[in-house]
């Protein structure tokens, strides 16, 4: 009688460590999350123009990689945001690194309106991420 009662209660005590240890453990990040400096940007959850929203992500965080890898960039550079068509593009000086595209808003926003949010936010980033510079939108 005894050992079923303590195998009993060793796999409560597993259980029940296991659950407080699962719930203490930070999420995961999507990969689809973009973030730069620490200061998270958005996640690109839609797929469009013909690619997939995993792969517009990689396309973004390569692009905010080049931004960072160069060195006429280290001190700092002008983030725009323009029209383009139904969609919107964010650049850091002639380095393109979002298309905001219609499916991107949910309807909420215009691509327009969602770019100009997210380039206060890679500007913001960026200058976290190079100390010393300064990154206007």
């Amino acid at each position: 009688m005894q050992a079923p009662r303590r195998i009993l209660g060793s796999s409560a005590i597993v259980l029940v460590v296991t659950l407080v240890l699962a719930a203490a453990l930070p999420g995961f990040a999507d990969q689809r999350d973009i973030s730069v400096g620490g200061v998270y940007i958005c996640t690109i959850s839609h797929d469009a123009a013909g690619y997939t929203s995993f792969q517009r992500a990689v396309q973004v965080n390569q692009r905010i990689t080049q931004v960072l890898s160069t060195p006429g960039l280290r001190k700092g550079g002008t983030i725009t945001v323009q029209p383009a068509g139904a969609a919107a593009t964010v650049s850091v000086s002639n380095i393109l690194v979002f298309t905001v595209m219609p499916e991107d808003t949910e309807g909420q926003l215009s691509t327009v309106a969602l770019a100009k949010s997210w380039a206060q936010l890679l500007a913001k980033g960026l200058q976290v991420a190079l100390p010393g510079s300064g990154f206007y939108f």
